[in-house]
């Protein structure tokens, strides 16, 4: 990639989103949004007709932009350079790039898999049997080739200790053949292979708006309603005891958010009612 692609107008706009702003999709929309956006990097919100792209990897944002475009400065210092003179020395870049060492983070493509009942699969045609040991889990890179049987019902887990405890929280799932998964790191590629399969999927994350956002932006708008965000049978119970400063900081950004899935409209409510959200580590039993 040539840093020639790469405006002062766009990294300004980079930035913007590393500070914890969304960006309009008109306004960073092209070759450079759909490099990050296929890394994994940032994503595609969508509320009501309006779009904006939001950052979700900072760190492994930084490194690609630092090895394709600003070639090997810091984003801020490559600012300081465009915005101060056309004629900065030769000498002063090599110098920035020089004092930069990078490594990508993102060095696997795929996801996690964990299950704690045997699962028979086919990877590239031919069998195999998922059966993690407890305290592992099995990364699952070559997912393009990878399936698992129809009835099999796939549980997207958003947070790490809650992915680690999986028998802890197997009351929820009771009657169901399930596989658990994890999107790390974050990127698209779950999606991509929920995209390939027939199965039915669950997504299960804090029970929040910024829950149901993340849901709604990069599961359902892909899935529809094969895609569903798990709600808990005693959900009102957990968000009359939930935690109102999740609530209070997420209100302002998500107060206007649009509930594309009907069924999630009820929550939705339910959460401004109480004025709290509930995180998901509340399920793990002891």
């Amino acid at each position: 990639m040539s840093g020639d692609l790469f405006s002062l107008a766009m990294a300004k706009q980079v930035l913007k989103m590393l500070g914890g702003d969304t960006v309009s999709y008109v306004k960073f929309e092209g070759a450079i949004a759909t490099g990050l956006m296929d890394e994994g990097i940032i994503a595609l919100v969508s509320r009501g007709s309006k779009r904006s792209f939001r950052m979700i990897d900072p760190k492994g944002c930084r490194i690609y932009l630092a090895q394709n475009y600003t070639f090997g400065m810091k984003l801020e210092d490559w600012i300081e350079m465009k915005a101060r003179s056309k004629e900065v020395s030769r000498s002063e870049q090599v110098t920035k790039a020089g004092n930069s060492k990078l490594r990508y983070t993102r060095t696997f493509k795929g996801f996690l898999l964990n299950c704690y009942t045997p699962i028979e699969a086919t990877l590239h045609g031919e069998p195999c049997v998922l059966s993690p040991l407890p305290g592992t889990s099995i990364f699952m890179q070559d997912y393009e080739h990878f399936h698992v049987p129809e009835d099999v019902v796939v549980v997207g887990i958003e947070n790490g200790e809650n992915f680690q405890h999986i028998r802890a929280q197997k009351y929820l799932f009771k009657g169901m053949k399930v596989l658990f998964v994890s999107r790390y790191p974050q990127s698209k590629d779950l999606c991509d292979w929920l995209k390939m399969i027939p199965n039915r999927y669950i997504y299960f994350g804090d029970i929040d708006l910024a829950g149901i956002s993340i849901f709604l932006s990069e599961f359902y708008v892909h899935l529809g309603s094969r895609a569903e965000f798990f709600i808990p049978a005693d959900v009102e119970k957990r968000l009359k005891t939930g935690n109102r400063q999740l609530y209070d900081n997420q209100y302002l950004r998500y107060r206007a958010m649009f509930v594309s899935d009907e069924r999630l409209r009820p929550l939705v409510a339910m959460i401004h009612k109480y004025r709290k959200g509930y995180e998901q580590e509340g399920y793990i039993k002891d």
